[in-house]
């Protein structure tokens, strides 16, 4: 009498592989998804940074001198359109300003909850601050500031 020993199915040895590699696979594609979100939103504030340096620079056309704020604002939240300096500047949501002095109709906040732009103004310059994450078109990941015509990085030990 001849026995058949041969198994049908997977061992519990290959199997535990199996799971072992998948969830490797897992990690690394969840690491990869979560830096790409990252460099996303840098993209984005990037992009609002510069869609707020041109309208400042369309309002000092119009008016003569950038919005003057000598106390931080915060951009995107406590002020969320730029009007003429007549309509109050930056100003909120709730304020009616008329077409023909919107600058910009909708101050973007920063798209990471936590972060945020700050604005501060004198009649001739501005700076906007705002943090990046990953490295990007500007450099390094860190604290940058907006100002007429440029992007720059704080100097190291500043914020």
């Amino acid at each position: 009498m001849k026995y058949n020993n041969k198994q049908n199915g997977f061992s519990l040895v290959e199997l535990l592989i199996v799971i072992l590699v998948i969830l490797v696979l897992a990690t690394i594609s969840a690491l990869a998804v979560n830096s790409q979100k990252a460099k996303a939103r840098d993209a984005k504030r990037i992009s609002d940074i510069r869609a707020i340096q041109t309208a400042l620079e369309f309002y000092k056309s119009d008016e003569g001198q950038y919005p003057i704020y000598e106390q931080t604002l915060i951009l995107g939240k406590d002020v969320t359109k730029l009007c003429s300096k007549a309509e109050g500047s930056f100003v909120s949501a709730s304020t009616v300003c008329s077409a023909e002095t919107t600058y910009m109709a909708e101050i973007p906040a920063d798209p990471l909850s936590g972060n945020i732009y700050l604005y501060y103004g004198s009649a001739d310059t501005f700076d906007i601050s705002f943090t990046t994450e990953k490295p990007s078109v500007l450099g390094a990941a860190g604290n940058y500031y907006a100002h007429p015509g440029d992007i720059d990085i704080f100097p190291s030990g500043q914020k």
